[in-house]
């Protein structure tokens, strides 16, 4: 029987998938509805669709783990979900983190201004500089996924009438599941350092830029610089929850670990999905087009719900 505590996470966990499903899913279907228009896919179409698609999974892996440990009553059966739960996770994890990071090496590709060779050089192949990025992050994967070690502690919550006789189990695992976390956050600082790395070489960049205005144009209004601070505050925000996120990992580790915490579980658990769920609107506000069919959206929505509204009597 779940307790209240658990209940209200799941209530507050199940907001998150639906808020987040949504808003991957309108990114993902206004970058195909681009796509179909254009007759061509266009690199941050890709990189949209690929991310929101990622994202989509990880919610829903997931939800369905929590669902399964919170629900299910025998402890062979959240062992059996557990293998498949976790490579899945891991593969939408990793694909989410990237195709993030390379959405903050193409902000910074396009907007960031340098006259350095090296640069311009980058500049002109950044298509062929993304899909590197990704084929550079097949070997971390390989590091990220618990081919040699259990991922048992890490990706589950053992219900508590199951703890007493798991306190043996968990004490002989711990030491391999700490290895096997410090594997993965190794497979993970590399984006994670990539994106901060971008967000501040477009802070260099505007500066110089702000520099080269005061002297010349006197121009506040340039369009550059506001394409500067929309690229800025999109990858700040990102690395941001990208942090939040690692830290929910940490704690839905250690709570996992030590008995009796499922407060520290639960609360991983919700700030883990914040990450893959609030992003998503990050980039639809972030995105003129893709802003303003968002409102559009809610507009007809409104005005449709009072439409339907019965009349005050």
């Amino acid at each position: 029987m779940l307790n209240t505590l658990e209940k209200m996470s799941l209530i507050v966990i199940g907001g998150e998938l639906i808020i987040g499903i949504l808003g991957n899913g309108f990114i993902g279907f206004t970058s195909c509805i681009a796509w179909i228009k254009n007759q061509k896919l266009c690199l941050l179409d890709f990189i949209l669709t690929s991310l929101a698609f990622a994202r989509i999974v990880l919610l829903w892996v997931s939800a369905a783990n929590l669902f399964s440990v919170m629900v299910y009553h025998e402890l062979t059966d959240i062992m059996e979900g557990n293998s498949a739960l976790a490579r899945t996770w891991v593969l939408a994890n990793h694909l989410n983190n990237w195709f993030a990071t390379c959405l903050a090496v193409f902000y910074f590709l396009k907007i960031a201004n340098f006259s350095y060779s090296l640069f311009l050089w980058l500049k002109w192949r950044t298509n062929k500089v993304v899909f590197m990025l990704l084929l550079v992050s097949v070997p971390f994967l390989v590091i990220s996924f618990p081919l040699p070690y259990h991922f048992d502690v890490f990706w589950y919550h053992v219900p508590p009438k199951y703890e007493r006789n798991m306190t043996g189990l968990f004490n002989d695992s711990v030491y391999t599941n700490l290895n096997y976390n410090i594997m993965f956050m190794i497979g993970c600082f590399p984006p994670f350092s990539i994106s901060l790395m971008s967000f501040l070489l477009l802070l260099l960049s505007l500066w110089r830029h702000t520099k080269h205005i005061e002297l010349n144009v006197r121009n506040s209004g340039d369009a550059s610089m506001e394409a500067h601070f929309r690229a800025m505050k999109t990858v700040f925000l990102f690395l941001v929850l990208l942090a939040l996120y690692y830290f929910a990992l940490f704690l839905t580790f250690w709570g996992n670990v030590l008995p009796q915490n499922i407060l520290i579980v639960m609360l991983g658990y919700v700030l883990e999905n914040i990450y893959p769920s609030g992003h998503s609107y990050v980039l639809i506000f972030g995105n003129s087009q893709m802003r303003k069919a968002f409102l559009s959206i809610l507009w007809h929505l409104k005005h449709g719900l009072r439409e339907k509204a019965p009349p005050a009597t």
